[in-house]
C-alpha cells in the first residue's frame, strides 16, 4: 500500500485552529511558509501524524494541530530520526510531540496520547507538498534529538557561534520546549558553568548580561561584541 498525504494544514497564528490546505510550501531550514512555527532555530517546524493514529484516537484530521496527515505508513517506521521524502522535499523527524492541555478535551486521558499525537520535524529540503502526493518514509536516516532536556540545552548552546548571542527565549525555542521553561534556564546555566560551554553568549531578553556568568563582558569583547550595558541585539543576535 503506498504512503500518501491525506491532509495538509497551516497554522497561521497562535491560539488559532489550523486551516486545511490543498498545498503547502516548505522552506529549507525554516518550515512551512506562512505557518506560525516557521523559524530557523525551532525543531518543531512541522508536525506529522498518521491517519491510523487519528482513527484510533477518534479525532478528526487537524484536531491535534498537525500539519501533515499521512496514510499507509507502518507505525514501526514512523519515529524520530526517520525522514519523510516527497519529491525533492524532505522532512527530518526530530521528536515526539508531547500531549498538552489544549487537546485534553478531545482525548480525555493525555497518557493515551503519549507518542501518538504525532512527530515533530524540521525541513531538510524545501519544496511544495500537495494532498495525494506519494511519500517515502526512510527509517533511521537521522539521529533523533535527545530525550533529555538538559542534553538539548547543552547541544544548542554549543552551536552558538563566536561573536553572537542568544536570549533565553531563543534557547527554549531551539530546545523545543514551552516558553515557561525560561524560568528553569538560570539553574541550567549555573549547573554548567564548568562544562566548557560558551555560556557567555547567553543574554536576557533585553540583551543585558547575566550576573551568574563571571567575566561575561570581557569574554564577549574578545569576540568583538561590545557590552558596556547591554549587547546590541540588532547587530549581534543569532537566530540560526
Amino acid at each position: 500500500m503506498p504512503i500518501t498525504i491525506a491532509h495538509l494544514f497551516l497554522k497561521p497564528a497562535r491560539h488559532q485552529p489550523v486551516v486545511e490546505q490543498s498545498a503547502i510550501t516548505l522552506t529549507t531550514g525554516v518550515g512551512i511558509a506562512g505557518d506560525i512555527h516557521a523559524h530557523k532555530l525551532s525543531p518543531r517546524q512541522v508536525l506529522v501524524t498518521l491517519a491510523a493514529q487519528l482513527d484510533a484516537l477518534a479525532v478528526a484530521p487537524g484536531a491535534l494541530y498537525e500539519n501533515l496527515v499521512i496514510t499507509g505508513a507502518a507505525p514501526a517506521d514512523f519515529r524520530p530520526g526517520s525522514a519523510i521524502v516527497i519529491g525533492d522535499a524532505e522532512i527530518r523527524l526530530t521528536m515526539y510531540c508531547e500531549p498538552c492541555q489544549r487537546i485534553a478535551p478531545l482525548v480525555g486521558n493525555l497518557a493515551a496520547v503519549v507518542e501518538r499525537r504525532g512527530i515533530l520535524g524540521v525541513v531538510a529540503h524545501g519544496g511544495t507538498l500537495r494532498t495525494g502526493d506519494t511519500v517515502t518514509l526512510v527509517p533511521g536516516r537521522y539521529a533523533p534529538l535527545p530525550d533529555s532536556v538538559q542534553q538539548k540545552f547543552c547541544n544548542f548552546v554549543a552551536t552558538v557561534p563566536r561573536g553572537r548571542v542568544v536570549r533565553y527565549r531563543d534557547i527554549t525555542m531551539a530546545m523545543g520546549v514551552d516558553d515557561s521553561f525560561i524560568r528553569a534556564l538560570p539553574g541550567y546555566i549555573k549547573r554548567h558553568l564548568d562544562a566548557g560551554l560558551p555560556l557567555h553568549r547567553i543574554v536576557n531578553g533585553r540583551g543585558q548580561l547575566l550576573a551568574a556568568l563571571p567575566q561575561q563582558a570581557s569574554k564577549l569583547a574578545s569576540e568583538g561584541v561590545p557590552s558596556d550595558v547591554a549587547v546590541d541585539l540588532d547587530s549581534f543576535l543569532w537566530q540560526g
